[in-house]
């Protein structure tokens, strides 16, 4: 009988914001000093808001996608996270206009001095399709979640595909403690079913945790064991701040579901 083992997978960073806003590995609360887009977070949502708007109008959903940054400065590799879309419908051809945009726009980014060479930085943004410009990619403070303060970052009792190079302090609190309150569903047991969820998820202004969407599924009922246990998540302590304003951010975060 084999044994079912969870394992999160921090792998999308930040995104931040909107895998994971950009977001540094810092303490909670802590000040950002990750890979920094020309303009700020707020420029980086705008010209991310400029490639739904070739959509057309009436429009509306939510992709997200991944790009990587060599050595924290220069972006590639861009490909879409989810949540699949027929390519011939209005929303796959929206989304993938929108995915070539952001390729042929984006701009050389400011590296985090902690970046070692050869390094890469995966960062991931949301694309909101007839949606306002909506939730922060990163900003200059992360949230803080009291709870999750001292809670250890690794667990020998479940792996974690920890080929990351960049995730923000925050980001990976988040994800190691859905790592612990994950269960396997025992119809997904008994089908063998295993698979990666990638949860998006803003933490408000306030710090309330709104807006959940399964970007890419693993089945019903591994989605659903997911949502419950992000839905059981409590308010930050202290929401993100951009400019010395409360602002609302967001995290995709992948969870994966696999039986040894």
């Amino acid at each position: 009988m084999k044994n079912p083992l969870l394992a999160v997978a921090a792998a999308a960073a930040v995104f931040l914001a909107s895998l994971a806003p950009v977001h540094a590995q810092t303490p909670a609360a802590g000040a950002y000093t990750g890979p920094r887009y020309p303009g700020g977070p707020d420029s980086l949502r705008a010209l991310v808001y400029r490639s739904t708007q070739l959509a057309m109008p009436g429009l509306t959903g939510l992709a997200v996608v991944q790009f990587e940054l060599k050595e924290g400065r220069q972006p590639g590799n861009f490909k879409l996270l989810g949540p699949d879309q027929p390519k011939n419908s209005a929303l796959g051809k929206a989304t993938l206009a929108a995915l070539g945009y952001l390729q042929a726009q984006m701009p050389a980014w400011q590296p985090d001095p902690a970046t070692k060479s050869g390094k890469k930085s995966t960062v991931v943004l949301s694309l909101r399709f007839g949606m306002p410009k909506g939730a922060q990619p990163y900003a200059d403070q992360e949230p803080s979640f009291s709870y999750l303060a001292d809670l250890p970052t690794t667990d020998s009792n479940h792996s974690s595909e920890a080929a990351v190079n960049f995730a923000p302090a925050t980001y990976r609190s988040l994800a190691n403690y859905i790592q612990r309150q994950v269960r396997y569903p025992a119809d997904a047991l008994r089908s063998h079913q295993e698979g990666r969820v990638n949860v998006y998820f803003e933490v408000a202004e306030n710090g309330a945790i709104e807006h959940l969407v399964i970007v890419s599924s693993a089945g019903n009922a591994l989605d659903a064991e997911v949502l419950s246990v992000v839905m059981s998540l409590r308010a930050a302590t202290k929401p993100a701040m951009l400019q010395g304003l409360p602002a609302r951010i967001y995290y995709v975060l992948p969870i994966t579901f696999k039986m040894i």
